[in-house]
């Protein structure tokens, strides 16, 4: 006869199972800008009301979010995209120092404004961004 103590362990561990690796992926991408040129540095976003991940943008524009690791990875549902730090450094500040200038138009820095969204898992587990650059009047 199992005891509630018995059940109680059971019931976690089964929990556990229905939550934990099989519930999470790993997603990779590639951003780019429309005329093609890879966004050289910054971080994807995926955010929703409970849960945030990231994937830092590697010199050639891809990214990976999560890992091999079970139960490290992006959960299952709905994204809202944004992306930060895509931009370059110029000479031109006070006392020498440089300036950061994004490249990516602004509404892209926020999940509320970016119009970007991402369904995990997603086909093949990829999930690429082409975005629009920063508007040419910026100094």
């Amino acid at each position: 006869m199992m005891t509630k103590k018995l059940i109680a362990c059971v019931l976690l561990i089964v929990g556990f199972g229905l939550t934990g690796c099989g519930g999470h992926y790993r997603l990779s991408g590639k951003v780019t800008f429309e005329d093609g040129t890879p966004a050289a540095n910054g971080m994807v976003m995926f955010t929703t009301d409970s849960f945030q991940a990231k994937g830092e943008i590697q010199p050639d524009g891809s990214f990976v979010v999560g890992s091999e690791k079970a139960g490290n990875g992006i959960p299952k549902g709905t994204y809202q995209v944004y992306v930060t730090g895509i931009g370059k450094q110029t000479p031109g500040g006070m006392m020498g120092m440089s300036l950061f200038v994004p490249t990516v138009h602004e509404r892209y820095g926020n999940a509320s404004t970016s119009g970007l969204t991402c369904t995990v898992p997603a086909p093949g587990n990829k999930y690429d961004l082409v975005l629009e650059p920063h508007p040419t009047n910026y100094p």
